[in-house]
């Protein structure tokens, strides 16, 4: 199979695998029983979900990051937003709102910021329209005077606790932590991606600075599938719920191993 041929088939897979998790998705969100007297679940679990669709379309769709330096940043927040859902799931109710809470006094805390930014001079109006905006927002939802600003983690635990909780401590082991090496730029990811050794004996063989051109690894968008259906197969488990057919994991995985196939005859 030339490049060119490659590039195409690749593309259709990105297609495919984005349309089908994009339509599981709405799937679920169409087939389960809404409780309008526990907003708060559903909207924060819904968002949840969303957002780990969000991130593993916008991976798919961006093959030049499917590498050591970008796609871990992308598979880290899904392992940060699976772990939230898995504990939140526990104990629906009381954590869902924990969870909407904390992002209001975050929200509040950034208002505050931007106000006393500018309260020795008139705001501009971009300015005053973001902050109006901003409080709408808030007071949508509960008045900013009762919004309360939480300075600790959103649960009250650590992320490793909350794995611990909801049961998914190798999750946290093997996938959240290190993906936290990339995402925080800690040495031991920068001295493998980002130095490369002198070649001269006179200076030590000590290592440079380098930015080093990856090539293209479907591996990240398998993992980026793989974590989409572990967060959708934890909510189905906790909400008792059936989705008929083919998920978007098991085409993609169909997909890749077609093309691995293709490529090795090549």
């Amino acid at each position: 199979m030339d490049e060119g041929q490659e590039l195409k088939q690749i593309n259709q897979i990105i297609g495919v695998f984005v349309n089908k998790a994009r339509q599981e998705l709405k799937a679920r969100w169409d087939q389960w029983h809404i409780d309008l007297s526990k907003n708060e679940f559903y909207e924060v679990v819904g968002a949840l979900l969303a957002r780990q669709v969000t991130l593993a379309t916008q991976l798919a769709e961006n093959p030049l990051i499917w590498n050591g330096h970008i796609a871990p940043l992308i598979l880290r927040a899904m392992a940060d937003v699976y772990i939230s859902l898995a504990w939140i799931l526990k104990e629906p109710i009381d954590r869902s709102r924990k969870f909407v809470l904390y992002g209001l006094g975050q929200e509040k805390l950034n208002l505050e910021h931007r106000k006393a930014q500018i309260e020795k001079r008139d705001p501009t109006p971009a300015e005053k329209i973001m902050i109006e905006s901003s409080e709408a927002w808030i007071n949508s939802q509960r008045f900013t005077f009762l919004t309360e600003v939480n300075l600790g983690s959103w649960s009250g635990i650590s992320t490793r606790q909350m794995a611990e909780e909801a049961g998914c401590i190798d999750f946290y082991n093997y996938v959240y932590t290190p993906f936290s090496a990339c995402s925080h730029s800690m040495w031991n990811h920068i001295a493998r991606y980002n130095l490369r050794q002198c070649l001269n004996p006179l200076h030590q063989y000590h290592r440079c600075p380098y930015d080093p051109e990856m090539p293209v690894d479907p591996e990240y968008l398998y993992l980026a599938g793989k974590y989409l259906q572990k967060s959708f197969s934890t909510f189905d488990e906790s909400v008792d719920m059936k989705i008929e057919g083919q998920s978007a994991f098991e085409i993609l995985c169909e997909d890749l191993n077609q093309l691995n196939k293709v490529s090795d005859e090549s």
